[in-house]
């Protein structure tokens, strides 16, 4: 009962189906196909493609914000951001988003370290900037906000937040084992933030608090 309780919440404005995710990846693809054509025509260099720059990705990750909100605006209607779980979190989970994310990081320093790897990259202060703003934005708009309360209609929210957590590991291509199992952990949490807050700013400040204490361990 309870679990079917947290589903409701976590799905009530969810209006969409799987045919909107499949609508919006043709619209990732097509972008793609534009990129491989400016290549073509000398507008873009191969390489700033292949090692693109902090500006370059923060016009993509809008490009591709823009592109969900303008396939669940054209398709439904209504609030998108609102339906997507944007909504202020209370205190109590602004403070939780923001200290877990620090030690969720710091836990995943130490543990592929231990390993003896390297901990995920985060370079510059350009691209810490990116990734402490745009990339949660928009990575958790899609997992968090779009993904997990449509599987948590069909499939309950705990499978939901484990599915969505795999995904999200999938899409960043970690190169062992040991990568991937962080990165599905930290998916999970994610998940958990979203579902028990009921916002998905939750996620993505939890996100970005990760994010930026990879970058100043880094730095230290």
């Amino acid at each position: 009962m309870r679990d079917q309780v947290t589903a409701r919440t976590v799905d009530s404005h969810c209006c969409w189906d799987y045919t909107d995710i499949c609508a919006f990846l043709i619209c990732v693809v097509t972008l793609g196909a534009f990129l491989r054509l400016a290549i073509v025509v000398h507008v873009l260099p191969t390489r700033a493609v292949q090692e693109p720059g902090v500006l370059l990705q923060a016009v993509l990750c809008l490009c591709i914000l823009f592109a969900l909100y303008a396939t669940l605006k054209v398709r439904h209607g209504g609030a998108v951001w609102r339906a997507l779980g944007w909504t202020l979190p209370s205190r109590r989970y602004t403070f939780t988003a923001s200290f877990g994310g620090a030690l969720l990081a710091a836990a995943v320093i130490l543990v592929v370290q231990a390993g003896g790897l390297r901990a995920p990259w985060v370079s510059g202060w350009t691209t810490a900037a990116l990734a402490a703003s745009v990339g949660p934005v928009l990575e958790e708009s899609f997992f968090r906000g779009c993904v997990l309360p449509l599987v948590a209609r069909n499939s309950g929210t705990p499978a939901a937040v484990i599915l969505t957590a795999l995904l999200f590991a999938s899409f960043h291509e970690p190169p062992t084992i040991l990568h991937c199992v962080c990165f599905a952990v930290s998916g999970v949490l994610y998940g958990w933030i979203r579902v028990a807050s009921g916002s998905t700013a939750a996620a993505a400040l939890m996100h970005a608090a990760y994010n930026l204490t990879l970058f100043v361990h880094q730095k230290l």
